[in-house]
C-alpha cells in the first residue's frame, strides 16, 4: 500500500501477507506511523487490528497491506 491509499483505507479491511512470518489474512487498518531511521530515513509503519480477536494489534510495514476491495 503506498502513503497515498492509507487514509481512505482507514478503519477498512485490509490483507496482510508476510511470506517470512507465515501471515496471511484480513484485518483492519487502525492507523499509520511515521518514523525517522537511524540513518535519517523517513519510513511508513501500519496499525492493523485483527478482525477475530479484537484486542489484538499489530504494527507491520505498510509495504506489506494491500487494499481489499468493497462490495457493493
Amino acid at each position: 500500500m503506498e502513503i497515498g491509499e492509507v487514509k481512505a483505507a482507514l478503519g477498512k479491511r485490509v490483507r496482510f501477507r508476510d511470506d517470512r512470518l507465515f501471515c496471511d489474512g484480513d484485518y483492519i487498518l487502525t492507523g499509520c506511523i511515521i518514523r525517522l531511521s537511524e540513518r535519517g530515513k523517513y519510513y511508513y509503519q501500519a496499525e492493523i487490528r485483527d478482525l477475530k480477536q479484537q484486542n489484538s494489534v499489530s504494527i507491520v510495514d505498510l509495504d506489506k497491506l494491500t487494499r481489499k476491495e468493497e462490495k457493493s
